[in-house]
């Protein structure tokens, strides 16, 4: 298991049973590595904040929820009838329903924001929008409602030190779409663990415990390219179709959908 994994199951536990947590969306990310050790990341789509089932509106209320019971009759194997409910039963369930929903909602926002993320209403996304324009390299931040950022990101930086995408103001449990890390052998790491398909990248990796916690939270809604040019020597890479030419020397890509599992990982030597 890698160590950025560990590392988030051991911090953030709550929220991936909440499901709070950043991924892409739809989007094309391209990432271009010099042999000089300096690079351009471009990324361009969707930035995600997943939220709980209960804050999207997925446990709205509705009439089928309701259920009443005659009390059962006397003997071992008897058990309550089912009936109809009276309109004030019902109003009462209803009531009691809609309290449990806002608890629920309210003890995951205070966890969110306990780590950093916004919160569940569009004024606090809207404003975490504007703040992240303040940092190197977001050139826009669009909050577009239920969670949904639109962003262009660009930044140019030399792969001398680690370098993550995104790096968000006071948040630090997020998955990296996209990570640099450089090695004594003049050679970089490239990873990108958040631009995974299906379930995502802590299914795979989940300890058991959490698993069927996640089955309904952790989906990934990852959708799109991503692309690696450089002119240094790519040792390895996880690709369908491996390096082929490229103006800039070679490239390597890897395409995201909901059917794929693998996170893209590429070796590059330098200097």
């Amino acid at each position: 298991m890698h160590h950025w994994t560990r590392r988030l199951f051991a911090l953030a536990a709550p929220l991936l049973l909440t499901g709070c947590l950043w991924g892409p969306g739809k989007f094309t990310s391209e990432l271009t590595l010099r042999k000089d050790g300096s690079f351009v990341l471009d990324y361009r789509g969707q930035m995600v904040l997943q939220l709980p089932p209960d804050a999207a509106g997925a446990e709205r209320w509705s009439a089928d929820k309701a259920h009443c019971f005659d009390p059962a009759r006397s003997g071992a194997d008897a058990v309550p009838k089912e009936r109809p409910c009276t309109a004030a039963e019902t109003a009462t369930q209803k009531s009691d329903h809609e309290k449990m929903v806002a608890r629920k909602r309210k003890e995951s926002e205070e966890m969110a924001k306990l780590f950093g993320l916004p919160g569940f209403d569009d004024a606090a996304s809207r404003a975490f929008a504007a703040k992240l324009m303040k940092y190197a390299g977001w050139r826009s931040v669009t909050y577009r409602g239920k969670g949904v950022f639109d962003v262009d990101y660009h930044f140019v930086g030399s792969a001398g030190q680690d370098f993550v995408f995104p790096a968000l103001p006071d948040n630090d449990m997020v998955i990296p779409f996209v990570a640099l890390r450089r090695r004594g052998d003049e050679s970089v790491l490239v990873t990108a663990p958040a631009f995974t398909g299906g379930a995502g990248p802590l299914a795979a990796r989940a300890p058991s415990a959490f698993k069927g916690d996640m089955k309904s939270g952790l989906v990934s809604r990852a959708e799109g390219r991503f692309t690696v040019i450089t002119d240094g020597e790519i040792l390895t890479n996880n690709s369908e179709d491996g390096p082929a030419a490229h103006s800039g020397g070679r490239e390597v890509h890897w395409d995201v959908a909901s059917s794929s599992q693998k996170s893209p990982e590429a070796l590059i030597r330098v200097r």
